[in-house]
C-alpha cells in the first residue's frame, strides 16, 4: 500500500519515499489537500467542503468544479497500481484522507498532547522539543480559505505556548544563537498585527541565501513589501529610517537590541555581545545612508564581527564585493487579491468581493503598499469606483493611519523617496521611458529616447529598482510609469510618441514574414512581447491621425488572427474604420480594413457579418482595379490589387463553405486559385487548394452514391497533394499543417490507412511546434479514431479527453465535421465508468509532449484505420 506523508507546515508538500508530488501552492487542489490532510482518518461533509472552497459560486457550478478538482487530486494521490479509495475517501456525502497516512500537523498535536500528559519534566520537555521541531513555518502558507486561516492562527498560538512552556523547563543552551529580545518585548523586533500573505518561496530562498552569504540585499521599488517580508524571517530587526549618517548604523543596532549600558564605542559593544555566536540581523531601509558611507560601515561590521550575517532592505544595491542581491517582485495575482480582501474587510467587515478586485490588483501592479492603501478605501468606495479613480491614483492611494511611517502614508511619498535618489539625467531618461507600455528592449529605448547613454541609465534605474529586467527586456510597473510620466516635459512628449510609433511600425513589418514558416513561434513571441506597445501606438494616433492608425492596424491583423485576439481586434477595427471614413483615407486602405473585419467576424463565428465585410472589400478592390486598368496602368503596378482580390475571393468562398453553399464556394475557390496561378502567388494558391479539399470532402460526405462519393474523395486527395508540394516549396508551414491533416483524414476513406500514419506523425509534430491549437485538436481526433480501430480503448479515452481539453481552452478547432468519423463504440461500456473517467481526465490535463508519447505505439503496430461511412 502506498503511504503518503503530508507536510503542511511552512509549505504544502506530499511525499512517499523518493516519490514527490508537484508543488501545489496557489492552487485549489492544494487548498483542498491541506484541508483534508489535517486529520487523516477523519472525513468532512462533502457539501461543507464545497461551500468552503467556493463560497460565492452557485452550488451546481461549485459541485461541478469540486468533481473535477477531486479527479485531479485522486490522479496524483492514487497513481496507476494504487487501489482506488486507499488514499482519498470520497462518496456522495463525505470526503477525506484514509487512515495509514501521516501528517506533520497531526504529529505535532500528538506531541503536545503527550507533553501535557507527561509527569516527568524531562519527558515533557522532549515532547515539546519534538513538537517545535515539526513547526517549519505557518500552516498551509499561500492558501487563504477562512478555515485554513483560522487553523493557521490556532496552530501558531499552540506553538507560541509550547515555546513558553519549554523555556520555563530548561535554560538556553550554551552557544545558542543570540536572541536578545522577543517581538513582544523589544522595539527592535517590529510588531506586525496584520496577516501576512504569500511570499512562501521568497522566504525559503532568503533563508537559504543567508545560510550561504553573510550579506544579502533585499532589493525592490518602494511599496513592494521588503520591510514586511524581512519581519517575517523572525530575526532581530534594526530600523534605519530615522538616521541621517551611515556612521550611526552600529548605534542603531545597539539601541534596537537593547544591549546593556556602556561608555564603550558601539562596535566594541557589539563584538562583546556577539563574540562567536552566530547572529543574523535585518538592517531595514538602508538606501538613504549609502550617500553618507553606509556601505562602508556595513563592510566594517562584517569584518569586525565574523559570526554576523546581515539582510539589508534597500532600493539601491550596496555594491560591496560580498553582497548577494535578491530582487523582490510584486505579489502574484492570487496573493495580491487575498491581501486586498483581508485589508478591505478590516476597513469594512461586510465587504464583498467582485471581479473588479482582480483587475484592480493587476492595475496596482501587485504592489503590497498600493493594495493596502486602496483597500483602506473600501469603507467608502466599491472596487469598481476605485478602478474609475485610478486615473488619479496618487490621490486615491493615501492613508492617514498614525502607525505608518510618513513615507508609507501615501504612494506618492513612497515614490518621491526613491526618486530623490536618482541623478537628474537619470530622472529625465526615466520620464522619457514612460511612453512605453509593457516591456521594451535596449534597442527600443535607444531608438525612442535617442539617448546614447541609454544602457548606463537603464543600469542605474535597474539598480534603483525603477525598472524591472525580464530576460533581455525591461519593464516599468504601471504605477512607476504613471509617476514618471507626470515629470515628462510636455514639449518632449510628441516627438517621443512619434519615434515610438515609427519604431513599432517597423517592428510589425519585420515580424510579419516570420508567421509563414518555421519561425512562426519566434514571430508570435516577439509580437506578444511588444503587444502593449503596438496597442498604445495605435491608441495615440487613432483619432488624430487615421492613416497612421490604419497602416499599423493592417500590419497587426495577422498577429491578432494567429493569437485568437478577435473580439478586442473587432473593437479597434470598428473605431479605426469610423475614423478612416471621417478622415478621407484612401479607398485601398478602406478595402483592406473591411477585409480585416471580415476575417475577425469569421473568427468569432459570425459568418453573416464576415461575408458582408468581405463583399464590401471585394467591391472596393474590384472598382479600383477597373479604374486603374482604364487609366492604362502597367500590370506590375496592379499586382497588389490582384492579390487582394484573390484573397477576398478565398475568404468569401470559405464563408460560403461554412454556410454549406458548396457549389458557390467551389467556384470562388477556383477563381481565386486561377488568379494566384496567373500572378505566381503560390503561397496563397496553397490556401486555395486547402479550401478546395474541404469542399470536395463535404461533397463526398453529402453524396448518396458510393462511386460518386469516392470520386469526390479522390479529387480532394489530389488537391491536398498539390497543395502540400506548394507549401514545402514556399515554406508555408501553417497551411502545410492543414494539408498534412487533410491527407491523414482522407487516405483511410480511400482504403490507404497505412499511408495516413506518416502524415499524422509529421502533422502533429509540426502543429505542436507552431502551437497551432485548432489543428492539434484535429490531429488528436484522427488519432482517436485510429486508436478505436486498433481496439486500444484506453489510448482512445485519453485522446478523446485531450481533444476536448484543448477545445475548451482554445475553441472548437476546424475539423471537417467529425460526426462522419464517429465510430459506434461506447468506451464507458468497454472500460467501466470509473476507469473511463480517470483516463479521460488524464488526457484532458495532459501535456503535448505526453500526448506525442501516447500515440507512438499506434505507429509501431498498426492494422487498419477505417472511419464510419
Amino acid at each position: 500500500m502506498l503511504s503518503w506523508r503530508f507536510e503542511l507546515l511552512g509549505g504544502v508538500r506530499v511525499s512517499s519515499g523518493s516519490l514527490q508530488l508537484e508543488d501545489l501552492v496557489g492552487k485549489k487542489t492544494g487548498a483542498l489537500l491541506a484541508l483534508l490532510a489535517l486529520t487523516p482518518g477523519r472525513t468532512r461533509p462533502r457539501e461543507e467542503v464545497i461551500d468552503l472552497l467556493w463560497p460565492e459560486v452557485e452550488f451546481d457550478e461549485a459541485r461541478n468544479r469540486f468533481r473535477q478538482l477531486l479527479a485531479r487530486l485522486r490522479k496524483q494521490l492514487e497513481p496507476p497500481g494504487v487501489e482506488p479509495g486507499s488514499v482519498l475517501i470520497a462518496d456522495r456525502t463525505q470526503v477525506g484522507i484514509a487512515t495509514g497516512h501521516q501528517s506533520d500537523v497531526a504529529e505535532l498535536q500528538q506531541h503536545l498532547r503527550l507533553a501535557a500528559a507527561a509527569t516527568e519534566l524531562s519527558v515533557r520537555a522532549q515532547h515539546l522539543r519534538s513538537a517545535l521541531a515539526l513547526y517549519a513555518g505557518d500552516f498551509a502558507p499561500g492558501f487563504y480559505l477562512d478555515v485554513l486561516l483560522t487553523e493557521r492562527e490556532r496552530l501558531a498560538e499552540l506553538v507560541r505556548s509550547a515555546r513558553e512552556r519549554l523555556a520555563a523547563l530548561e535554560p538556553t543552551p550554551a552557544g545558542y544563537p543570540v536572541q536578545v529580545a522577543t517581538r513582544e518585548e523589544r522595539g527592535g523586533w517590529v510588531r506586525t498585527e496584520n496577516r501576512f500573505f504569500g511570499r512562501v518561496n521568497e522566504r525559503i530562498q532568503l533563508q537559504a541565501l543567508l545560510q550561504e552569504n553573510r550579506l544579502v540585499t533585499l532589493l525592490g521599488p518602494g511599496g513592494t513589501g521588503k520591510t514586511r517580508l524581512a519581519q517575517e524571517l523572525k530575526v532581530p530587526f534594526v530600523p534605519l529610517g530615522a538616521l541621517t549618517q551611515g556612521a550611526h548604523i552600529p548605534d542603531a543596532i545597539v539601541a534596537a537590541l537593547d544591549l546593556p549600558d556602556s561608555n564603550k564605542p558601539a562596535l566594541l559593544r557589539l563584538q562583546a555581545a556577539f563574540a562567536d555566536k552566530a547572529t543574523t540581523l535585518v538592517l531595514d531601509n538602508i538606501e538613504p545612508l549609502l550617500a553618507t558611507g553606509g556601505a562602508a560601515v556595513v563592510s566594517e561590521l562584517l569584518q569586525a564581527l565574523p559570526s554576523l550575517r546581515l539582510l539589508t532592505t534597500s532600493r539601491l544595491k550596496l555594491d560591496l564585493p560580498q553582497e548577494c542581491v535578491f530582487a523582490l517582485a510584486p505579489l502574484p495575482p492570487d496573493d495580491a487579491v487575498a491581501l486586498f480582501l483581508d485589508r478591505a474587510r478590516l476597513a469594512k467587515a461586510n465587504f464583498e468581493t467582485s471581479p473588479a478586485v482582480d483587475e484592480l490588483c493587476q492595475r496596482l501592479d501587485g504592489l503590497p503598499l498600493a493594495i493596502e492603501l486602496a483597500a483602506a478605501r473600501a469603507a467608502v468606495l466599491t472596487p469598481e469606483q476605485m478602478l474609475e479613480r485610478l486615473a488619479r491614483r496618487f490621490d486615491l492611494l493615501t492613508d492617514k493611519r498614525r502607525d505608518r511611517e510618513e513615507r508609507h502614508r501615501s504612494l506618492r511619498a513612497t515614490l518621491d523617496w526613491g526618486w530623490s535618489l536618482l541623478a537628474p539625467d537619470v530622472q529625465r531618461f526615466f520620464s522619457q521611458l514612460c511612453v512605453f507600455r509593457g516591456s521594451f528592449t535596449l534597442e527600443a529605448a535607444e531608438a525612442v529616447t535617442q539617448e546614447w547613454l541609454a544602457i548606463d541609465y537603464l543600469q542605474s534605474l535597474a539598480d534603483a529598482s525603477f525598472v524591472v529586467l525580464e530576460n533581455e527586456c525591461f519593464r516599468l510597473l504601471e504605477t512607476l510609469r504613471e509617476y514618471g510620466g507626470e515629470n515628462l516635459d510636455p514639449e518632449m512628449r510628441k516627438p517621443l510618441e512619434e519615434r515610438h510609433y515609427d519604431f513599432f511600425l517597423a517592428r510589425a513589418s519585420e515580424y510579419q514574414p516570420l508567421l509563414n514558416g518555421s519561425e512562426f513561434l519566434v514571430g508570435m513571441q516577439r509580437y506578444k512581447r511588444d503587444q502593449d506597445n503596438f496597442v498604445i501606438a495605435l491608441e495615440r494616433c487613432l483619432d488624430s491621425e487615421p492613416t497612421k492608425a490604419v497602416e499599423l492596424c493592417l500590419k497587426l491583423t495577422l498577429f491578432w488572427q494567429c493569437a485568437y485576439w478577435y473580439r478586442p481586434a473587432l473593437a479597434y477595427l470598428h473605431r479605426i474604420l469610423a475614423a478612416a471614413e471621417r478622415g478621407g483615407v484612401a479607398e485601398e486602405l478602406l478595402s483592406r480594413l473591411h477585409q480585416a473585419l471580415g476575417i475577425c467576424y469569421k473568427g468569432v463565428v459570425d459568418y453573416g457579418k464576415a461575408r458582408l465585410y468581405q463583399e464590401k472589400a471585394f467591391a472596393y478592390t474590384r472598382a479600383q482595379l477597373a479604374a486603374r486598368i482604364a487609366a492604362g496602368e502597367e500590370e506590375a503596378t496592379l499586382l497588389p490589387l490582384r492579390k487582394s482580390i484573390a484573397g477576398t475571393l478565398h475568404n468569401i468562398a470559405t464563408l460560403l463553405y461554412y454556410d454549406r453553399a458548396c457549389g458557390e464556394a467551389l467556384r470562388y475557390y477556383q477563381e481565386a486559385a486561377a488568379i494566384n496561378r496567373a500572378i505566381g502567388n503560390d503561397a496563397w494558391r496553397a490556401r486555395n487548394l486547402s479550401g478546395l479539399f474541404s469542399v470536395c470532402m463535404q461533397n463526398g460526405f453529402d453524396a448518396v452514391d458510393v462511386d460518386e462519393r469516392q470520386s469526390h474523395f479522390v479529387l480532394a486527395l489530389a488537391y491536398a497533394q498539390e497543395g502540400t508540394e506548394l507549401c514545402r516549396a514556399v515554406q508555408q508551414d501553417f497551411i502545410l499543417c492543414y494539408l498534412l491533416h487533410a491527407q491523414a483524414f482522407v487516405l483511410p476513406l480511400l482504403g490507404q490507412a497505412e499511408q495516413a500514419l506518416g502524415f499524422l506523425e509529421e502533422g502533429l509534430s509540426l502543429s505542436c511546434s507552431l502551437e497551432h491549437w485548432a489543428l492539434i485538436i484535429d490531429f488528436l481526433v484522427v488519432y482517436y479514431h485510429h486508436a478505436v480501430s486498433e481496439q486500444r480503448w484506453e489510448v482512445a479515452a485519453q485522446l478523446l479527453g485531450a481533444a476536448q481539453g484543448l477545445r475548451e481552452k482554445w475553441g472548437p478547432g476546424s475539423t471537417v465535421n467529425d460526426a462522419h468519423l464517429r465510430p459506434q463504440i461506447n468506451l464507458i461500456e468497454l472500460l467501466g465508468q470509473e476507469r473511463y473517467a480517470l483516463l479521460y481526465d488524464l488526457g484532458f490535463h495532459a501535456s503535448l509532449d505526453s500526448l506525442k508519447q501516447l500515440v507512438m505505439p499506434l505507429h509501431k503496430q498498426s492494422q487498419s484505420l477505417v472511419y464510419a461511412k
